[in-house]
């Protein structure tokens, strides 16, 4: 017998107002990928990705972060023993106030109200949200949760040991920005020489995970 697993990807969409958002570049082509590598190892994976991300991927959608955190607790109420893959780009920050100046006026619109065009200046304040893979354990996830750290080649693989070490993870896949970092992250570090290699040993870690 196997553990579920679910691939989550994409990004997820912060309003700003009734008409505006703000987003990430993330199509969610590494969840998709590996979506279809584990499919050849013969195992099934359930697919959870953004509006925006891979749209001829057969997957369920989820729009805000709000979307995003009420599917994740309902996968791990049915699965708590499964294996969650954490690579969607999810905001850690939120809209707190939006304003407009015109001249000296300023206004703040409510949640839902529409900001209008031809302002001198829109400001948009955001303040920090908690992180989703910190909310996992708490949500009832007892399986194995990858994580995906993404910045400077400098940092990026202390990032994702500190990342492992606070979540429990059982693996942090560590991407810099220049793409010279390819790294999986566990009880030791093991560096690939490009994407597809990495996602091959991912896919087979995986494979490892869902089968123990």
């Amino acid at each position: 017998m196997t553990r579920p697993l679910l691939l989550v990807g994409g990004a997820p969409r912060l309003v700003v107002d009734a008409v505006r958002f703000l987003s990430v570049r993330a199509r969610g082509a590494t969840a998709v990928a590996l979506a279809g590598r584990l499919q050849a190892a013969g195992l099934a994976a359930d697919l959870l990705l953004g509006t925006l991300a891979e749209p001829a991927a057969s997957a369920q959608r989820y729009d805000s972060r709000g979307d995003l955190e009420m599917a994740l607790r309902g996968w791990i109420a049915a699965h708590p023993d499964g294996v969650v893959v954490m690579s969607a780009a999810i905001n850690d920050y939120q809209v707190q106030q939006v304003e407009s100046r015109q001249g000296e006026t300023v206004r703040v619109f409510a949640p839902g109200d529409k900001a209008p065009s031809g302002a001198d200046e829109l400001v948009i304040r955001l303040r920090p949200a908690s992180k989703v893979i910190d909310q996992l354990r708490p949500w009832g996830l007892h399986g194995p949760i990858v994580g995906f750290k993404f910045e400077d080649a400098a940092t990026v693989v202390a990032s994702a040991q500190a990342l492992r070490r606070r979540t429990g993870a059982a693996l942090v896949v560590a991407n810099s920005l220049c793409g010279q970092v390819q790294a999986l992250v566990g009880t030791t570090i093991v560096n690939y020489d490009g994407r597809d290699t990495l996602l091959d040993a991912l896919a087979a870690k995986l494979a490892d995970l869902a089968r123990t």
